[in-house]
């Protein structure tokens, strides 16, 4: 009997926290109407692209540095665009083809760059795919494992462990749309050339 109300309980917490999870998801996706336009029940809506850009712009006001931000919905449809004050032209471009990238890939830009820094590919390879070999674009992350879209951000030079534009992006996503995936590993360069023959 104890056992029966034991899984009881726990069959209604885990539903509980799902009913609550999926609730939660829904304020960061466009509803109602607009879907049956779309007729898509998973694109990032404008209102949370441009909470996300905000709190990058504050995470790189408090570092002292600007930067461009682009936000795409899971297709590759852009939704936001913010570009800071001093930002020249080649920001908003590798922010444009970082957040490209993870649409291509399903994965952080970085997962492309740390391929070409191990010798697993080569840039120009990469390029033929219409992928940038750099980190600072990230998965928009719901529940778990839906991308709702991308963030691509360029244009601050990096100061690892403590700054970068992924880590600017990662830090925006996680403030506004709660935890997302762990940020992968910084890799050196394959000592055997194979990154400058891949060029």
């Amino acid at each position: 009997m104890k056992l029966r109300i034991g899984l009881v309980a726990a069959a209604v917490a885990l539903t509980s926290y799902r009913v609550a999870y999926a609730d939660d998801s829904d304020k960061f996706v466009v509803r109602g109407d607009a879907t049956k336009v779309l007729m898509e029940q998973n694109q990032i809506n404008v209102a949370t692209a441009e909470a996300i850009s905000k709190a990058c712009v504050d995470e790189a006001n408090k570092q002292g540095v600007k930067v461009s931000i682009v936000i795409y919905d899971q297709f590759g449809e852009p939704v936001y665009m913010y570009r800071m004050d001093g930002q020249a032209r080649i920001a908003i471009e590798t922010a444009m083809m970082k957040a490209h990238t993870v649409i291509n890939t399903r994965q952080p830009s970085k997962a492309v760059m740390n391929q070409v820094l191990t010798g697993r590919s080569s840039e120009l390879r990469q390029y033929s795919f219409g992928n940038f070999a750099n980190s600072g674009g990230l998965p928009i992350v719901v529940n778990g494992n839906q991308m709702i879209g991308a963030i691509g951000v360029g244009g601050s030079a990096p100061n690892l462990p403590a700054w970068s534009d992924e880590i600017c992006a990662w830090r925006a996503l996680t403030k506004v749309v709660g935890p997302q995936p762990a940020l992968l590993p910084d890799v050196q360069p394959n000592a055997s050339g194979d990154r400058a023959a891949g060029r």
